[in-house]
């Protein structure tokens, strides 16, 4: 046995032990509403990267840094005062013999923790929204995103200390509906030794996914739920499983990703390992997208280029997405693609939010997904659905 197969049956194993994954005290289940794919049930749980991959990492230093590319000093002052910053302030931070304007002319000044957590909210979203343009603010580009709905809950099952989570309430900022945080380094400074510092940063790294089951018995119609699983029967690998489900005295409860195809059901609720990133690039939305009815991956779809010729060719646009498999684009008010998901089922979507390693391909709810891509203005969903060839069926 190959050792990709044994390290995805590890993977397999853990999460079988839900090793890194919390639920809520008392998990609610949701009802998915009636369609075509049948009756879903599904309840919430955090995900947090493996602490084989944390340690992979140095942890930054607790000393926060605002990074301003192409800027000045005085283009920096002005930044700050028309973001509201005070003045004493403002003066302070650009006075600091740390601040600093290097050759090519990226301008840093270095906050205190105490400075970012007397930040007023509008000053704070103001600040932040600037720093996220420039990946040089590593935390800021790439922010926790926590469902506005749950940040109590996410909260509470990270087992920080209490003047972490105080901490985390202070310095967390709205955008749009998201929640988001970016001030790792501020948490850090809290912890009294590396260990703790990374088991920190690793329940920051949590995710809210779905673990979602199919309901069927005898009084479904069983062959619309075939159709609608195996895109129209193009897909039928996963129907000895549904047929199965529905044999069972009384019916029976089937975990949706394995009606998934082949190789997302052997993703999903896991991260990205060493064989997969052997391309030198990390796998992203649009590879997980469109990788979806593929039985082998096609990195070619790491290549934006090469993606967006590949879905004009074996894509068609639609007006929503209703059908297994269908591609929901996160377009910017200039029509290029940010982020990319796929439709399962009502508001459920597979989908990897990110490039980054500590990023899990997940199952999720589409409103988590608007939290974090629908925040610029300008933004929307368009949906393109696979154009089947008679070889497909």
């Amino acid at each position: 046995m190959s050792r990709s197969v044994l390290r995805l049956l590890f993977l397999g194993a853990l999460l079988a032990s839900l090793s890194g994954v919390a639920r809520a005290d008392d998990p609610v289940t949701y009802q998915c509403q009636p369609g075509p794919w049948g009756r879903i049930e599904y309840q919430t749980i955090y995900l947090s990267a493996p602490a084989s991959f944390i340690e992979q990492f140095p942890m930054p230093n607790v000393q926060p840094s605002w990074i301003f590319p192409s800027s000045t000093a005085e283009s920096v002052r002005a930044f700050l005062l028309q973001s509201g910053l005070d003045a004493d302030t403002t003066q302070r931070l650009l006075a600091d013999p740390n601040a600093h304007r290097d050759a090519e002319g990226v301008f840093t000044i270095y906050p205190s923790v105490a400075d970012l957590e007397s930040l007023k909210p509008e000053v704070r979203v103001a600040i932040y929204r600037e720093l996220a343009k420039s990946p040089l603010n590593t935390f800021y580009f790439s922010p926790v995103c926590i469902p506005a709905d749950s940040f109590e809950e996410w909260l509470r099952t990270a087992n920080f200390p209490p003047e972490v989570n105080d901490t985390i309430r202070k310095l967390i900022y709205r955008d749009g509906s998201a929640v988001l945080f970016s001030d790792f380094r501020a948490v850090i400074s809290h912890a009294g030794s590396d260990n703790e510092a990374r088991r920190w940063v690793q329940a920051l790294t949590r995710v809210r996914a779905v673990l979602a089951e199919l309901h069927v018995d005898s009084t479904d119609d069983l062959n619309a739920l075939k159709r609608y699983w195996s895109a129209d029967f193009h897909r039928k690998d996963s129907l000895p499983m549904l047929e199965a489900a529905a044999q069972m005295p009384g019916g029976g409860k089937l975990d949706l990703i394995h009606l998934f195809p082949p190789l997302p059901r052997r993703l999903v609720y896991s991260y990205t390992t060493p064989d997969i990133e052997r391309t030198g690039q990390t796998p992203n939305c649009h590879w997980t997208s469109l990788n979806f009815f593929n039985y082998t991956r096609q990195n070619i779809y790491l290549d934006l280029k090469l993606a967006s010729s590949q879905v004009l060719e074996d894509y068609e646009q639609v007006p929503a997405a209703n059908t297994f498999g269908d591609v929901l684009f996160f377009v910017d008010d200039k029509g290029s693609a940010f982020h990319s998901c796929v439709f399962i089922a009502d508001n459920l979507v597979y989908t990897k939010n990110g490039e980054n390693i500590m990023m899990p391909w997940i199952l999720t709810r589409l409103d988590d997904v608007k939290q974090i891509y629908l925040r610029t203005p300008g933004s929307k969903i368009i949906v393109y659905r696979h154009r089947w060839s008679d070889e497909d069926s």
